[in-house]
Formats: structure tokens, sequence, C-alpha cells
């Protein structure tokens, strides 16, 4: 991996680990999550234009396909990922969200993009795991035991889900040679329709939101599309089962964030839990 794309990993890991703790810090449910896709549909609307004015799209049936299996994956990724923020804390399901996905991402990557791993990538893995464990305070007494399992299980299926649409617009980007923004965009119009009944019954709560939290929705609807572009980009020059690991140092920063500004307790486990992710992700870089 070249430093221009190790920097441009570690960029987008920041701006992930920072448009999640905006979100943790709205009121979340499905009438967010369409609300920011409604944002974000505008927001990228331009420059998915653009693009398709300059270079086109081929039309044909599979690339229809896989845009919209993305957009179904993403959906299902916003939803999961804020009910977990909804039922736990930021430090618990945002490392295990983002330190499970590169577990299973490589796996899928060896699986399906016949990716090969070497004997750093496995240790790098065995690490990753153990890291993950200590946040999740497997050995730790809680005062809410419910809601760390809460935050086990939401951090964990969203894991799943960041392993499937990573692995899945991988093969987008690097065998079918479609475009990030267009794989980026065409997600957010999918969410808008398919949550539109649930927004339209809860208009209220939606116009609500808006007023109180404008500005926070605008500011993920701009980072979050953003950051997950510059990985699609380091995708189509670096192995997948390498970008997928780097980009999870945002683990270190959600914990970070979720301690300090976020007052959430077991900051030092969950901190060297995170390192020792950080560990498995240099390993995996190897």
């Amino acid at each position: 991996m070249t430093t221009p794309v190790l920097l441009l990993v570690l960029f987008s890991g920041f701006l992930h680990a920072y448009w999640n703790y905006l979100a943790k810090t709205v009121p979340s449910g499905a009438t967010f999550v369409w609300l920011l896709a409604a944002v974000m549909s505008v927001i990228l609307l331009p420059g998915a234009v653009i693009y398709v004015s300059f270079f086109g799209f081929d039309w044909t049936q599979e690339n229809v396909v896989i845009l919209f299996v993305t957009g179904l994956l993403h959906l299902l990724y916003f939803l999961v990922l804020q009910q977990g923020y909804r039922t736990s804390d930021l430090s618990v399901v945002y490392p295990l969200a983002r330190g499970s996905g590169p577990v299973f991402s490589t796996f899928g990557a060896v699986l399906f993009l016949r990716e090969s791993v070497t004997v750093w990538s496995l240790a790098g893995l065995a690490t990753v795991v153990a890291g993950v464990l200590l946040v999740a305070g497997i050995a730790q007494r809680s005062a809410d035991a419910n809601k760390r399992r809460a935050g086990i299980f939401y951090g964990i299926f969203t894991g799943i889900l960041i392993a499937c649409y990573t692995v899945w617009d991988g093969f987008a980007v690097k065998n079918r040679a479609l475009a990030p923004i267009l794989i980026e965009y065409s997600s957010h119009p999918l969410r808008v329709a398919v949550l539109a009944p649930v927004a339209w019954k809860n208009w209220p709560e939606v116009r609500a939101l808006w007023s109180a939290h404008r500005w926070k929705i605008l500011a993920i609807g701009a980072i979050s599309p953003f950051a997950f572009i510059l990985v699609l980009y380091a995708m189509k020059t670096a192995p997948v089962h390498y970008v997928a690991p780097m980009r999870e140092i945002s683990i270190v920063f959600g914990v970070i964030f979720g301690a300090k500004l976020l007052t959430e307790e077991n900051f030092r486990p969950r901190l060297i839990g995170s390192l020792l992710i950080l560990a498995g992700i240099v390993l995996l870089s190897l």
C-alpha cells in the first residue's frame, strides 16, 4: 500500500468516526435515516450528474442489480447502526462494528474476490479479535448488562453488514469498474424511496428533527459519503483486505469521542482494546 493511499484511508477513518459521533448525538431511528438519505441525495446529485454527463453509464441489467444490492446493504447498515446507538454506547457499538467488519471482510475477500492472505494477516486478525473482545467488556462487570449486550449484538450485526457492503462494493469497483461516486450515490435515493412511508407517517417528527438538528444532519450528509468515496478510490489501487482493516483506525477516534465528548464509562479498557485493534490493523497491512 503506497503512502498516498495510506493517508487517504487514515483520513477517511477520522471522518468516519466523527460523523458517527455526530449521529450518536441526534435522536435516531428510521426517520433520521430517511432524512439523512434525503440530504445525501441532494448533496451528491451534482457530482453524479456531472460524472454521467462526461463518462456515461452502462445501463446493463447486471450493473443496475449491483447498485440496487449495494443500496439495500447500506439501508440495513444505517438502520442497524442507529438502533445500536439508541440502545448502547458509542464506544461499544462503534468499535465492535468497525473491528469485526475487517474480520468478516477478509474472509469475504478471500472467498469471493480470490485475494490471498499472509501469516501476518492471520496474526492481525487474531489481534483484532482480542481487541474487539476487550472493547466489548467480556471480562468486565457492567452496571447495565442489558445495555452492554445490546451494544455487542448491534455492533457485531453492523460489522457483518460492513463486511457485506465492503466486499460487494469492492467487487463493483474492481471487477465491474463502476465509479465510486455512482456506487455511493445510488444507495441514498433507494433509502429515501423505501423509508418514504415511514417518513410520511411520522412527518411531524421529521420536521422537529430537522428543526433541532439540521446542521448536524447537513454535516453528516456531507462527511459520510465523502469518507466512503475516499475508501472506494483506495480500493481501486489496493487489495480490499488491506484497505478494509486499515480504515478501522477510526475505532481509536470513536472510543476517544465516546469517552471525552459523551462521558461514557470504561474508557481505559476500551482504549486498550482499540489500540489492540490498531495493532492488528498494522499486522494486516504488512
